[in-house]
């Protein structure tokens, strides 16, 4: 099902299933069913392109039924879940009793052989999450216990490792000014997003969102050293850069238990699909200013896509977690390609989070 040329002027589709309404279109919002319908008519066979998964194929994916809304999400450590921030910041940390997480399984429902179930103790969602861009659309989940038995996703590593050296004087008198300059790209107002998001009841929460992208600056930070008239300090190496593959181009895999079109209904088992990665280039011509290429990444196949109730399952390339399902126009419009969160511009948030936030005490 593809959206109409006017919707394509309008409209961008969070994968996550949260019906949101635009300004003077109140009247043609799509209104999405509850979790219970899409479940009552769900076709097993395909989804958005896909095929089923193989028991242990991902023993690290994970189904999120988050007080009736339905996201997918990846094991990295014992305790903790990777999934989507527009997934989660919408709930009140107290619902985190009526939290329900399914780590290796074929199945929505859960079960089967190596099958866990787990509670959430807490979540958190990263501090600069914008729902207007979907900019750094990324949050992990806190499990009640360990889970020991499954094997986690791997996540990038260094593909390189850059190191500059800079020599002082060691004899004369020297002032060394270092300035660093960080900032994140500056954009414009993109299109509203509009978002839907099954639900065990028939509740939809309406909501009117214009997109705007905000603007992240960082003051120059400037350290002088004082100027020395003896002998200087060895030589001192600066920060190592990290470097990593963009992926552009790379065969990728997606998938997820979600809609098998936009609107339509979600899988009783995990589907998966094959995608290429396409070049920054290629999601800035399609979203403009709403593609952040150092934050996010599109990937795309003819006819072939994650779609609503997919958002925080994984992207994987060569075995590795790439990307994280956030958004997209439609579902398989060939004229746009998905949108995934970039890991690796997370890695260090991911880390942080994973030790600031532990598993909760037994006993």
């Amino acid at each position: 099902m593809h959206l109409t040329t006017v919707w394509h002027s309008l409209l961008v589709c969070v994968k996550y299933c949260k019906a949101l309404s635009v300004i003077g279109l109140m009247g043609f919002v799509h209104s999405h069913p509850s979790f219970k319908q899409v479940m009552d008519r769900s076709d097993p066979s395909k989804i958005v392109n896909g095929i089923p998964a193989s028991a242990g194929e991902f023993p690290y994916m994970t189904v999120l039924l988050l007080n009736g809304y339905l996201c997918g999400g990846t094991l990295v450590g014992p305790s903790h879940i990777l999934t989507a921030a527009h997934c989660l910041a919408d709930h009140a940390a107290t619902e985190v009793g009526l939290f329900t997480v399914y780590v290796n399984t074929l199945s929505i429902n859960g079960g089967g052989t190596g099958s866990v179930t787990r509670g959430v103790s807490k979540f958190i969602v990263h501090q600069q999450y914008d729902p207007n861009s979907q900019d750094n659309d990324i949050a992990m989940l806190v499990l009640s216990s360990p889970v020991t038995t499954v094997p986690l996703v791997k996540l990038p590593s260094d593909s390189s490792l850059t190191t500059t050296t800079t020599v002082k004087p060691t004899t004369t008198t020297t002032k060394l000014t270092t300035t660093t300059t960080t900032t994140k790209p500056t954009t414009t107002t993109t299109k509203p997003t509009t978002t839907t998001k099954p639900t065990t009841t028939t509740t939809t929460k309406p909501t009117t969102t214009t997109t705007a992208k905000s603007t992240t600056s960082v003051k120059l930070t400037s350290t002088t050293a004082k100027p020395c008239a003896c002998t200087c300090p060895q030589p001192t190496s600066l920060a190592a850069v990290r470097a990593f593959s963009t992926y552009s181009n790379s065969p990728a895999i997606i998938a997820g238990w979600g809609t098998t079109s936009l609107g339509g209904s979600v899988s009783n088992v995990l589907l998966k699909a094959d995608v290429t990665i396409q070049d920054n280039s290629v999601c800035t011509s399609q979203y403009g200013s709403g593609f952040i290429g150092n934050d996010m990444m599109c990937a795309s196949a003819p006819g072939t896509d994650t779609c609503q109730g997919d958002s925080g399952g994984p992207v994987i390339v060569n075995g590795v977690q790439v990307g994280i399902t956030s958004f997209g126009s439609g579902c398989a419009d060939p004229n746009y390609a998905g949108v995934y969160t970039r890991v690796t511009t997370y890695l260090g948030w991911i880390s942080t989070t994973m030790t600031n936030n532990p598993a909760p005490t037994v006993g």
